[in-house]
């Protein structure tokens, strides 16, 4: 990743619209590496159901004794200003975000260099499997994680970053250490080392409305 000089953000969410973010997971990289990752649970906008429940691991009792998601909005516009986010499935964590702050302020286009108010573009990980790898038979971050040989890496960097009981699938820094990860992983296989910002940002865009003015 010597080609991008601007910290790229990895973020993960667990929620959904109606209830809102009840789990955020941000991880910065820089220079190829995972320099930092911060998590908090989030309390919701209504009773979160219980098969969510169930399936985040979160209770109403717990996120209810959290601030809303709306209270760490300062972080993810700060990373913004200075950087570029990457999700799995892009469109998910951008129309959460979104949902909560419409705009980050006027930020810098990475791309461009224009002036924008929008979250994106965003490097999308599972786009960029797709479309680099279309023999693959899944694009599912798991199964990602397995293929690209990632499996001790990510529960090394866990062990590190998560708290204890959030070191699985569908808890959001372990989700968004993973895509990390994939990230990283692709910018390192070999000829693929001299890429920059518009050619991970042209595989990302899968004819989401979320890349405006690209290219």
């Amino acid at each position: 990743m010597k080609n991008i000089e601007i910290p790229i953000f990895s973020i993960d969410f667990e929620g959904s619209k109606k209830i809102g973010v009840v789990e955020y997971g941000i991880v910065e990289i820089s220079g190829g590496e995972i320099v930092s990752a911060h998590t908090r649970i989030c309390a919701p906008r209504a009773k979160i159901p219980p098969r969510d429940a169930k399936f985040f691991g979160i209770d109403n009792a717990l996120a209810q004794s959290s601030p809303p998601f709306q209270d760490s909005m300062d972080l993810f516009c700060a990373a913004r200003k200075r950087g570029i986010f990457c999700s799995h499935n892009a469109s998910v964590e951008d129309a959460l975000l979104r949902d909560t702050l419409p705009s980050p302020g006027m930020v810098e286009n990475p791309v461009s260099g224009d002036s924008s108010a929008s979250w994106a573009p965003w490097i999308d990980t599972c786009a960029l499997l797709k479309n680099i790898f279309p023999a693959l038979e899944s694009a599912k971050l798991p199964d990602a994680i397995t293929s690209l040989n990632l499996c001790e890496r990510l529960e090394a960097e866990a062990i590190k970053f998560c708290p204890e009981r959030r070191r699985k699938w569908h808890c959001a820094l372990f989700d968004a250490l993973a895509a990390a990860l994939v990230l990283i992983r692709i910018c390192g296989l070999d000829g693929f080392e001299e890429v920059d910002l518009p050619w991970l940002l042209k595989y990302s865009n899968a004819g989401s409305d979320i890349q405006p003015n690209l290219f």
